[in-house]
């Protein structure tokens, strides 16, 4: 993790810590320094990716204020960080592990039609099915995957183990009825409503390495999106839903 990630992660948590609401004004970027015994850049880094997270906003000549907290219960659909650390008491179980080439539209997200890890997982949070996922990691990009490393957190794994750094996604969305294979794992009905994401995440040189199916528990899923001050301004947000 680079040292603007980490004091990222200290200002997230000194704004739970101190219970700060929105509107609630942050200490000086002279002052982060100081406490942080890091250089302006480093802050500055920090406080956009605060920014693009949707945590805090700038005002020009003002300083930097908290912004409004997600809902509780509600999951971020911009999220980069991995179902691990969003997930209350989450836990994974791997229902395949194996290697071969991704179908379409994965690989065609992925540009590549080479062998990747393939892991279908079943996430659960609070004990109750929140997700059914298969995800595709080309091997040329990460070299080894386990089984083992699957039952945790991939992302943590590629993050602190590859050295790799996570930068963007990708989501195309679309709501539609679950099929017999699926409802079984998310224990619901055939022809129940899903939330089915196509995700795929790139690396910070542009790569993308991973590229996934999601289903999601329509009764165990909520979520919510913050957008930033960048998206607004370039107005080309990444996110595509359809509705059929």
């Amino acid at each position: 993790m680079k040292k603007y990630e980490l004091v990222a992660d200290k200002i997230k948590a000194y704004i739970t810590k101190n219970k700060l609401h929105h509107g609630d004004k942050l200490p000086t970027i002279t002052e982060l320094m100081k406490e942080y015994q890091v250089g302006k850049s480093t802050i500055l880094q920090a406080i956009t990716l605060l920014t693009q997270r949707g945590i805090v906003y700038k005002v020009q000549g003002s300083g930097v204020f908290v912004r409004p907290t997600g809902r509780d219960g509600y999951m971020s659909l911009t999220d980069n960080a991995g179902f691990a650390h969003v997930l209350k008491n989450p836990s994974t179980e791997v229902i395949e592990f194996s290697e071969k080439k991704a179908p379409s539209p994965l690989n065609e997200y992925l540009h590549s039609d080479e062998v990747c890890y393939f892991i279908k997982r079943l996430r659960r949070q609070e004990g109750k099915p929140f997700v059914l996922e298969e995800s595709y990691y080309p091997k040329s990009i990460i070299p080894f995957m386990s089984k083992e490393i699957a039952e945790g957190s991939i992302f943590d794994y590629i993050k602190d183990g590859l050295k790799k750094e996570i930068r963007f996604s990708d989501k195309y969305m679309r709501v539609r009825k679950l099929r017999a294979d699926e409802a079984k794992y998310l224990e619901l009905e055939e022809g129940d409503p899903c939330l089915e994401v196509y995700d795929t995440f790139y690396l910070a040189n542009g790569t993308p390495f991973d590229s996934s199916k999601l289903v999601y528990n329509y009764q165990n899923s909520k979520f919510y999106d913050q957008s930033s001050d960048d998206i607004i301004k370039k107005n080309s947000p990444n996110l595509k839903v359809q509705i059929i």
